[in-house]
């Protein structure tokens, strides 16, 4: 059906979503052009999020408006001499919207980029896990209500690096590509947003003790090899500096003091939301050490899982505003693995339907909700859903 949703998108854009969430779940070839058609279809929905005055994503397009006017030499050049190579793919995103005259480019790229992470994971675990059409649709619907899409297109920087290191993450454990292809994606991701190092230290941690495990001694050396020539080189280049402020700026410095902060602090919804998701997350910690204690496959990526959950409940309980987001959004992609890897062997199963059926609901409450504050969400709705592609209300 998917090869319906582009021309559908010129008739009624509903039904082009419809055929698209149709063939992630039943269709069993043709993933590249299911997640090449997901990529035009969001690219379509960052294009409509037209975010408010006051919206995070304002500062974003006064980044971009400030590229507009650099030449592409002078733009690298002076990348380089700062000494910001290091942001050079964020900065390359935002020079390159800057080329053309529209920044709803900009929301655009990064939410098509952000979902089609998501359905990768969803496409390359429903290959590998053989689970039933009931908790594929589980799995899609979790996933498409916890990815709000105001962070999707607004986030920018943190959730597009998070999908760029989960796209290495399933490549290399789940698909059975090389470390480097995973490498490169963590090279991308910290390139985009160095805050996401703690994952990738995470990640490398699990690989290395788990090449000990299995006894696989040239990933072993390589890993330790790695790990320390890395560890000289963020010393030197001041990485390890950065990341330290990055982390002391969003517990105690300007960030976590500032006005926008507090407002989160002492919103009730916002505190509610945010035990919603500490539920979710004791919920599916629980379910991966069940997968890693009894099953065999992909017990690395579960492990992995449950020490990056144990990171976000941290920072959720102890750490101040939204700070706790920021790595949460990795459950969030990896969220269809924990449903569909449990799905053939859950032995409480109408408990489980119903506590995810629970979080669909509720997610998606908070993910009309986000919408309404950051954007005018009924002209969003009716501009993305309702009226054609080719259609000027």
């Amino acid at each position: 059906m998917t090869i319906f949703a582009l021309p559908l998108l010129f008739i009624c854009p509903a039904l082009a979503f419809v055929s698209l969430f149709f063939d992630l779940i039943y269709q069993k070839k043709g993933n590249a052009f299911i997640l090449l058609i997901a990529v035009v279809l969001f690219f379509w929905v960052g294009l409509n999020y037209i975010p408010n005055t006051d919206s995070d994503l304002v500062r974003y397009f006064d980044i971009v408006q400030i590229d507009s006017g650099y030449t592409s030499n002078y733009f690298y050049n002076n990348l380089i001499s700062s000494g910001s190579v290091l942001n050079l793919v964020q900065d390359s995103l935002f020079f390159l919207v800057s080329r053309f005259n529209n920044q709803q480019l900009l929301p655009a790229i990064t939410t098509s980029l952000v979902f089609f992470s998501g359905f990768f994971v969803f496409l390359s675990v429903k290959k590998q896990t053989n689970s039933s059409s009931l908790f594929k649709i589980l799995a899609l619907c979790v996933f498409l209500s916890l990815m709000r899409i105001d962070i999707a297109a607004g986030n920018v920087r943190n959730i597009s690096a998070v999908a760029l290191i989960t796209i290495g993450i399933i490549s290399y454990d789940i698909l059975g590509k090389s470390y480097f292809t995973q490498l490169l994606f963590f090279v991308l991701g910290l390139s985009m947003h160095i805050g996401t190092m703690p994952i990738v230290v995470i990640k490398l941690g699990v690989d290395l003790l788990y090449s000990l495990y299995k006894s696989k001694w040239l990933i072993f050396l390589g890993l330790s090899i790695l790990a320390s020539v890395s560890i000289v080189l963020f010393i030197k280049f001041g990485i390890l500096d950065t990341v330290i402020n990055k982390f002391n700026e969003y517990s105690t410095g300007d960030v976590a003091t500032s006005a926008w902060f507090q407002i989160l602090q002492n919103s009730v919804k916002f505190k509610i939301y945010k035990y919603l998701i500490v539920f979710y997350l004791f919920f599916t910690i629980f379910l991966s050490w069940q997968q890693f204690s009894k099953f065999k496959s992909l017990r690395k990526l579960n492990l992995f899982y449950i020490m990056t959950s144990i990171l976000t409940l941290v920072f959720a309980l102890l750490q101040p505003g939204s700070t706790f987001l920021r790595y949460f959004y990795l459950q969030i992609f990896l969220s269809s693995f924990v449903i569909m890897n449990h799905s053939n062997k859950v032995k409480n199963k109408a408990v489980f339907i119903l506590i995810n059926i629970f979080f669909i609901f509720i997610f998606l409450y908070y993910q009309i909700y986000y919408i309404g504050i950051n954007i005018d969400g009924s002209k969003f709705i009716r501009d993305t859903f309702f009226y054609p592609i080719w259609f000027e209300a």
